[in-house]
Parts: structure tokens; C-alpha cells; sequence
């Protein structure tokens, strides 16, 4: 009952944002990345409203201890002018994970956010962060609620081609023991635009 009145709310709040170019080459985009705890695939793609400016964002990841995580995020651009080059979506997220811890599983919803900034554009250097919620009224299963926070840099070295870096802290809290640390480490990785 709570998740269908979340989806109507955000999608009410979708349609009343003054939307601009969600990302910087509006379309689709494949990306992988590999740090010391996880590896994580994401598909980046148009979303299903043409009216609303969004896309969709689909990710795969697997962590060390065998936690395997599947997300679904739409995200929507706003229309915040506050410093020039700087880009902020919001929307919601879902996961859906297998955890190690327990052995246990977890469908949960989340509220996300994305920033990108882009320092110098004509050499695709760009700085981006996102931070995803989901308190404990939105998480199905054992776990409590969910974090997930990234920071990070992308440089531009071919046409479509985008090396990243940067930090991944995803975290899911349990009740009673530890938690599930999905995630607490430095990543690399690639994002091939699938546009140009």
C-alpha cells in the first residue's frame, strides 16, 4: 500500500518540475565499474514519458561477500539554475537485493538524488555524486533501511568513451547484528555513450 502511494506522489512531483537535459548526452549509455568490494553494471536509457525530461537507470552489482543487487531508478531533471553547469535530477529508486548476511533478501524504496557539475566541458571532465534513502517504512524483508552515497570524477578520452573514478559507500542496516556493507571502497571504470 505505502510503495503504490510513494510511485503516485513521484510521479505527481515529476509533472510539476520544469525540466531541462537530464544528462549531458541525453540518451543511452552503458557503464562498468570494479572496486576492492564490488563490481556493478548500469544501463542508462530514455524514459517512457516523452512530456517529462528523465531517464531510466538500471544496475547490476556484486559484491565480495556475494551480495548480488539489481536497481531501478527514475530520475528526473529539474529545473535549479543555481550555479551555472550544475545539474540536479531527483526521483525514486528501488532495490531488490539476495544479501549474504542472513541469507536473507530485501525489496526496498528509495528516494535518490543526482549532481553532476561539469568543470570543463569541451574535454568531458565532469564531477557527479548521487545519494539514495530508503527509510524503514520502505524496506521489505530484514533489513531496516537502505544508504547508498557515490562521489566521483569522469574525463572524456574518446569520443564516446569516459573513464570514472571515485568512492561507493551502499550500506543496508539490520535490526539486531551488523550490517551489510555492499560497498565501502574506491572504484574505476568505463561509461560508453551509445549515441554518437
Amino acid at each position: 500500500m505505502r510503495l503504490p502511494i510513494l510511485s503516485v506522489v513521484m510521479l505527481a512531483l515529476a509533472w510539476s518540475v520544469q525540466a531541462q537535459e537530464p544528462r549531458e548526452d541525453g540518451g543511452s549509455a552503458l557503464e562498468a565499474t570494479a572496486g576492492n568490494d564490488a563490481l556493478q553494471l548500469r544501463y542508462f536509457s530514455g524514459a517512457p514519458l516523452s512530456q517529462v525530461k528523465s531517464h531510466l537507470d538500471y544496475g547490476l552489482l556484486l559484491s565480495d561477500n556475494r551480495d548480488l543487487v539489481g536497481s531501478v531508478a527514475w530520475m528526473f531533471a529539474t529545473n535549479l539554475d543555481l550555479v551555472p553547469r550544475l545539474r540536479f535530477q531527483i526521483g525514486p529508486e528501488v532495490y531488490l537485493a539476495k544479501l549474504a548476511e542472513g541469507n536473507s533478501g530485501a525489496f526496498a524504496g528509495a528516494l535518490a538524488g543526482d549532481l553532476r557539475y561539469e568543470l570543463i566541458r569541451r574535454l568531458g571532465i565532469a564531477l557527479y555524486g548521487s545519494a539514495a534513502y530508503a527509510p524503514h517504512v520502505l524496506v521489505f524483508g530484514t533489513p531496516t533501511n537502505v544508504t547508498d552515497f557515490t562521489a566521483g570524477i569522469q574525463v572524456r578520452f574518446a569520443p564516446r568513451l569516459y573513464a570514472l573514478a571515485g568512492y561507493r559507500w551502499f550500506n543496508f542496516k539490520f535490526p539486531s547484528g551488523p550490517d551489510d556493507r555492499i560497498d565501502n571502497s574506491l572504484f574505476a571504470g568505463m561509461k560508453w555513450d551509445l549515441n554518437k
